[in-house]
């Protein structure tokens, strides 16, 4: 047993190191945004969408392997250093430098491109500042350019896949605050915690929760369609089994196939959306996490560049312009798909290898000079 885990709580969560290079997260990941990318490809078009189980898209369906995969690294890497300063260092650096460039990129080079408006007109309309305030930082409740993509299938949304990074966001807060007040200390309240999520779920469906938060207050009803509850417990459940997959050190086996496969055949089979949910985060959890690992350790992982955040934040935009093009020329889905995924993948690896590696690099920089400031004055060395 390692020095760490001897010095642990009794209780406390131990986690194995993450080891990029022997699994296939980033693989998976991509694939996850290739498959949103597909989804919404044919829903631009026109207005239809692949839906694998009753009320899941073949889009939310890799929204949630998102967050089990991100519930699980970020768990670890919590438990690696349990500082909330260090921990939102990193999840800044390296969510925001991609974020911004790309809703810079929307504003003022695709939007300004495909504007109906003229040049001076789109810059001094307050939507097209308002726009990129609202979603440079993570908000996404702000999606119409003036001018850009009106007369679309779907009209005048610039970057629709955007809303889910507040919800990203929202459950690092959450594991956070969680970490500081001692409670991630205990792995068990990770699965508990999901189980409160996956009932919450439920319940709001069966209570009117919607219809409820609507005749409230202003102010609930503002913070509601911010944080929709259906998708913060069902994003949450996803999330904290990853983190509960993490917290157990769990270990990957033909079990977690069988698991997943039956997962799917819930999904599929049953009628009662409680059912298919909990099929759906079965489905997601274990085959996910059976993926991940397969052959990683001879294979030693198959992609150890991460360009899936490039192609979720820049997919949108770029698909909407070359729909917009695709129609007006008379070019087929298929076409339009392909052109949209050749620019998608190559502005992806630009976000990747020039801004989002170079931004998580500097974040790394930043909190290992904070953590040497830190032990300095704590051995009451000046600084």
């Amino acid at each position: 047993m390692s020095a760490a885990a001897l010095e642990a709580p009794r209780g406390a969560a131990v986690i194995a190191p993450t080891a990029h290079g022997a699994n296939h997260f980033n693989l998976l990941r991509l694939a996850a945004a290739i498959a949103v990318l597909l989804s919404h490809g044919e829903f631009l078009y026109r207005l239809s969408m692949p839906v694998p189980f009753s009320g899941h898209s073949l889009g939310s369906l890799a929204v949630y392997c998102f967050f089990f995969i991100s519930g699980y690294l970020v768990c670890q890497s919590w438990e690696r250093e349990p500082d909330i300063g260090v921990f939102w260092a990193k999840r800044v650096a390296r969510i925001f430098p991609g974020l911004v460039v790309a809703t810079a990129f929307s504003v003022f080079v695709l939007g300004w491109a495909m504007t109906q408006l003229p040049t001076a007109q789109y810059w001094s309309d307050a939507r097209t500042w308002i726009h990129f305030l609202n979603n440079a930082v993570g908000l996404a409740v702000v999606q119409v350019l003036p001018g850009v993509f009106e007369n679309n299938p779907f009209a005048r949304s610039v970057n629709g896949s955007l809303w889910t990074i507040r919800y990203e966001l929202l459950m690092y807060l959450l594991l956070s605050m969680a970490g500081v007040a001692g409670w991630t200390r205990r792995r068990w309240v990770y699965p508990v915690a999901a189980l409160l999520m996956a009932v919450s779920w439920q319940w709001a469906r069966e209570a009117g929760w919607d219809a409820w938060v609507d005749a409230g207050p202003r102010w609930l009803t503002a913070l509601f369609h911010l944080f929709h509850w259906a998708e913060v417990s069902g994003f949450g459940v996803a999330f904290l089994l990853g983190c509960t997959f993490a917290a157990y050190r769990v270990r990957s086996g033909p079990w977690l196939l069988a698991v997943a496969v039956l997962g799917g055949a819930l999904a599929w089979f049953t009628p009662q959306a409680w059912s298919v949910q909990i099929g759906v985060w079965a489905l997601v959890a274990a085959g996910i996490f059976w993926a991940a690992h397969v052959g990683g350790g001879r294979s030693g992982g198959w992609l150890r560049e991460d360009l899936s955040y490039g192609v979720y934040i820049y997919a949108f935009p770029i698909q909407q312009a070359v729909t917009e093009i695709s129609l007006r020329r008379g070019w087929s889905l298929a076409v339009c798909i392909a052109v949209s995924l050749a620019l998608t993948l190559a502005m992806a690896a630009f976000s990747w290898f020039c801004i989002e590696k170079p931004g998580v690099r500097y974040g790394r920089r930043v909190v290992e000079h904070w953590s040497r400031r830190r032990g300095l004055r704590m051995h009451g060395t000046p600084v």
